[in-house]
């Protein structure tokens, strides 16, 4: 009798993160050719481009998040639960932060930032994270008992970024009609929304201007209190609710990999998205400093994550790799219900129908993660295309002429 041929032996590939760039990078990996593990210390993806529509209750928590274990489960891959404490690159092992180790053969690296909080005195305790669904969700519930208030009550925004002005574009959305809440946004530089066309700052300065919004430039935070935003200019600001945007900082990780030189420095890598210390791990989305810096954006993860994929299937058979050619898209910047942004090629368009396409990207985008092909795909994709057509798509377009 002939004994079956063993089977093949799949190349190991553990990937570190899984939101935009790591669960991409996951679903252009075949399981019948590769092993594939993904590990993320939570259970879900989440939606951050919209997440500070959870500040005024036109999205919830449940529309911006999708169960990594199921998603990666029909991908045909293992989902592990965990923190990753370090990579090793050069034993090609992951540890983990329960103990466990996962060898590997390629490893991808996707963990995204944590909060930048520039050392500022207070804000780890006393300001409220703008990083996630639970956050954000925890923010809109605040939000909502400080306006039901019997008193004016004192909201300040850190950062006048992207984050900063989508939030307060929500907080306008729900609250601005009725005068309860007194809003203050701080930004370190001369302008709102930097690195954008001037026309951005110029409306939403306008919008601010009309709805009786403070806005204060070129001004930095020292310390924040239960009660106080203190600046550097000497004033003290009296707050109810300090809400921190300050942007992202470089994961703890990178530096304990060896992936980056230093502490608080993105991981360098190279044209192919290997880290520039080790062949076998690659580096994407927020956490990679690429040759040619590019704008942290989801779409640019996404772009990313197919990339690395393509470039371990070479890597492990021997194959050239190919350099990341992002293909640049517009950016959508919202403002509540008041405005709706185009930005592209250094030129800015703007409309409170554009709220109708940024929804779009939304409901399209979720619906290639999580394609409605089972009942609790299905169910969760309408729930989300009902929601959106009553409180954002047809507003935008029926009541503004």
């Amino acid at each position: 009798m002939s004994s079956r041929p063993a089977r093949k032996t799949r190349p190991r590939v553990v990937i570190v993160g899984a939101n935009f760039a790591g669960l991409t990078a996951a679903m252009h990996l075949d399981p019948d050719r590769y092993d594939v593990t993904v590990v993320d210390q939570s259970p879900w993806f989440e939606w951050l481009p919209n997440v500070h529509e959870l500040l005024s209750g036109v999205k919830k928590p449940a529309d911006l998040r999708l169960p990594r274990r199921r998603l990666l489960a029909r991908a045909g891959h293992r989902f592990i639960e965990a923190e990753v404490t370090r990579v090793d690159a050069r034993s090609r092992r992951v540890l983990l932060a329960d103990g466990r180790t996962r060898d590997f053969d390629a490893c991808i690296v996707a963990v995204g930032g944590v909060d930048e909080t520039f050392g500022v005195p207070g804000v780890a305790r006393h300001a409220m994270s703008f990083k996630g669904v639970a956050d954000c969700a925890a923010i809109g519930r605040r939000l909502a008992a400080l306006a039901r208030s019997r008193t004016k009550k004192s909201v300040v925004i850190v950062g006048g970024g992207l984050e900063g002005v989508e939030a307060l574009g929500e907080i306008l959305r729900r609250h601005g009609g009725h005068g309860a809440l007194e809003v203050t946004v701080i930004e370190a530089g001369s302008r709102l929304l930097p690195g954008t066309p001037a026309k951005l700052n110029t409306s939403v300065r306008s919008h601010c201007a009309r709805l009786g919004v403070r806005v204060l430039t070129g001004t930095r935070v020292t310390s924040v209190t239960p009660a106080r935003v203190r600046l550097d200019s000497g004033e003290s600001l009296r707050s109810d609710l300090t809400i921190w945007t300050g942007g992202a900082a470089p994961s703890p990780l990178l530096r304990a990999s060896g992936l980056a030189r230093k502490a608080r420095e993105w991981a360098r890598v190279r044209p192919t998205l290997q880290s520039l210390r080790f062949d076998d791990v690659f580096v994407i989305g927020d956490a990679a400093a690429l040759p040619r810096p590019l704008s942290k954006q989801a779409f640019f993860a996404i772009q990313m994550g197919e990339c690395a994929a393509a470039n371990v299937k070479r890597k492990l058979a021997g194959n050239a790799l190919r350099a990341f050619r992002p293909a640049p898209k517009p950016l959508l910047v919202a403002f509540g219900d008041l405005d709706t942004f185009l930005v592209a090629g250094g030129k800015a368009l703007a409309s409170p129908a554009f709220a109708a396409a940024k929804e779009g990207v939304f409901q399209l985008t979720m619906a290639q993660f999580d394609p409605p092909v089972r009942t609790s795909s299905a169910l969760r994709l309408g729930s989300r295309l009902s929601g959106a057509a009553a409180r954002i798509a047809w507003p935008a377009i029926a009541t503004r002429s």
